[in-house]
């Protein structure tokens, strides 16, 4: 009978180590007076926001909350899909539970409705500017949320490393732009490709040295062709987006890993669409703020993506 005991119940124990052997993170992001919210995800309280949590694969329950000064609650509540060995980004806006149903105002119910895309691209405001770009290069697992959902043309890239996290290539100019219709669709916001000047601007990040980390090339800045990293000693690998360090404005992987795909024309033959930013199979040479390729707007290759950018509309 014991014998039977102990079976069962190391078995209990290898299932529930199994089940985080395959964890992934969830990042629940807040912003102003959302910080510090309480977090729960399946009914457990984890903490306050903004939070990194250790997760399961599968289907879970985020709820975070806040009491308002008058004894009100404020709530985010959303089921998420968390895949194998991934980082998945909620961004929380609350909402006054306490307003009677259908009173809301459409901007509130809108910024709900934009935050329930989970697998959209996080946005970052670049200072000075009216626009905005995306923190990372758009993810395979971004685009893949796209074709699951109906948009991209049904077109599924080919990966060679592996997909989730690494930065979506093989992805043409052409396939590029069905992707920004789904996503404008999907926010109801207009997305598009940065222009040449927006791409070096956000990428220099005010800085006036060589690179934006310095002047030197130095270690563990960027994954390229020579560079000293542990992905640059490896034969032509790209890295999971994030793994480096970001520029001055919060943005990664501006320079390296993977080409980046912009709205401009090559010495004025559009013919040949503009790509900036280097790839880790290229040198350092690449990273140049002028250095620039040129390549027509239906190629798909193994070393170009892409990253989203968004014009920031006038407060009325």
């Amino acid at each position: 009978m014991k014998s039977i005991y102990f079976s069962l119940l190391l078995g209990a124990t290898v299932a529930s180590a199994n089940a985080y052997a395959a964890s992934s993170t969830l990042s629940v992001m807040c912003k102003g007076s959302d910080v510090g919210a309480e977090i729960f995800v399946n009914d457990k309280f984890k903490g306050e926001c903004p939070l990194d949590i250790k997760v399961p694969t599968g289907t879970l329950k985020l709820k975070v909350q806040k009491k308002n000064s008058g004894g009100s609650d404020r709530i985010f509540e959303q089921e998420i899909q968390v895949n194998y060995n991934v980082v998945k980004t909620v961004d929380v806006l609350l909402v006054d539970k306490t307003a009677p149903e259908g009173k809301q105002s459409k901007s509130a119910l809108k910024k709900v409705a934009d935050t329930a895309c989970t697998a959209c691209p996080v946005m970052v405001p670049i200072p000075g500017t009216d626009f905005e770009l995306g923190k990372y290069t758009v993810t395979f697992d971004e685009w893949d949320a796209c074709v699951v959902d109906g948009g991209c043309n049904g077109y599924t890239p080919p990966d060679e490393w592996g997909r989730l996290r690494q930065p979506v290539t093989n992805v043409s100019w052409n396939d590029v732009q069905s992707y920004l219709e789904w996503l404008s669709q999907k926010t109801g916001k207009t997305y598009r490709l940065p222009s040449e000047r927006e791409l070096e601007l956000a990428t220099r990040a005010g800085t006036s040295t060589q690179y934006y980390w310095g002047d030197e090339l130095g270690s563990k800045n960027a994954n390229c062709n020579g560079c000293e990293s542990r992905y640059g000693k490896r034969t032509h690998l790209p890295a999971v987006v994030g793994t480096f360090k970001p520029n001055p404005y919060g943005l990664y992987d501006m320079v390296g890993n993977v080409w980046q795909w912009t709205d401009g024309c090559r010495e004025g033959d559009c013919a040949k669409l503009i790509l900036r930013g280097g790839s880790f199979e290229y040198g350092s040479e690449s990273f140049n703020v002028s250095y620039r390729e040129g390549i027509e707007a239906t190629e798909r290759i193994n070393n170009l993506g892409f990253r989203v950018a968004r014009t920031i509309p006038k407060a009325n």
